[in-house]
């Protein structure tokens, strides 16, 4: 897929790996970028291509309006997350959970969310981002396996329709 002319939208844009995603998609010739965050004052891209824009992936609606504004997306780079350092075998299940709404129903809900548009708009992508924890099995990291793992599926049954 081209880069260049293509309409990103990119999730956890505001800081670290996700600010980069935005900048190398501008270096590219993307020709829009949503750059999204929990609070999308925090986006600190300046190019007049960047569209800051609200998502949480713990947030239905958001998502939701997300996608509605978003609706000429040709690449979805779900980047968002959080670190909780649960340890699977002591912490409470209530940070387990956190770790996994987030990272595996939060992106399968911006998937979701984002694939009518993808499939409408022709040539298209989705970049599952993943942190080099989900393939290191510790206690305080199998979140992110099942994470990875996930995510692997989800990719799979897009390839096979």
């Amino acid at each position: 897929m081209q880069i260049r002319g293509a309409i990103a939208l990119v999730t956890g844009a505001n800081r670290g790996i996700g600010e980069q995603f935005v900048e190398q998609l501008l270096k590219q010739g993307a020709s829009k970028v949503y750059a999204t965050a929990r609070n999308p004052e925090t986006v600190t891209v300046d190019d007049p291509r960047v569209v800051p824009l609200r998502l949480d992936l713990l947030d239905e609606a958001s998502i939701s309006a997300a996608a509605e504004v978003a609706s000429d997306v040709t690449v979805l780079v779900n980047n968002a997350g959080i670190t909780t350092g649960a340890d699977l075998l002591t912490a409470p299940l209530a940070e387990i959970r956190a770790d996994l709404e987030t990272h595996l129903f939060g992106t399968l809900r911006v998937i979701r969310a984002f694939v009518p548009a993808l499939e409408s708009n022709g040539e298209a992508a989705i970049v599952n981002v993943l942190s080099v924890l989900s393939w290191v099995a510790t206690p305080r990291g199998f979140w992110l396996i099942l994470s990875r793992e996930s995510r692997g599926v989800e990719h799979d049954q897009r390839r096979t329709r």
